[in-house]
């Protein structure tokens, strides 16, 4: 049974083998998301864009054969909108984190509302970045 305090179909969750060919996967998901949470199509296209960022980003950094890791979850917003979070992950190849002085890095601020990474303790550790976009009201 779900949740009645979530909104219906709230999270998505994927998990795809961290590869370019799978990029396809997610930025669909993005806009089905992004869809369900009446975004303008203005926003549906920033919050594809900057998944499509996330995942290449981490997929350039992940271990060989690393699964990535994905969700997505729909979130009310302090002014009673309705926002989304993409949070995606994998194990590290070097245990690097994503670079946040890249152009990359640049864009995908400008695309997000809010933007955070980090990395976790080990050999492969898992690294991981989410970002937050908001559906103007």
């Amino acid at each position: 049974m779900s949740d009645p305090t979530q909104p219906e179909g709230a999270d998505v969750e994927l998990r795809l083998r961290a590869d370019l060919v799978n990029l396809p996967v997610v930025r669909g998901v993005a806009v089905a998301v992004a869809m369900a949470a009446d975004f303008t199509v203005d926003e549906i296209a920033d919050l594809r864009l900057a998944v499509d960022e996330v995942c290449s980003q981490l997929i350039v950094l992940a271990a060989p054969s690393a699964d990535l890791e994905c969700r997505f979850t729909r979130v009310p917003t302090a002014d009673r909108g309705t926002g989304v979070v993409f949070h995606a992950s994998t194990r590290s190849r070097d245990g690097r984190a994503p670079a946040t002085d890249t152009f990359g890095w640049h864009v995908l601020r400008t695309l997000a509302d809010e933007v955070e990474t980090g990395l976790g303790d080990g050999v492969r550790p898992p690294v991981h970045i989410t970002v937050r976009k908001h559906r103007a009201r």
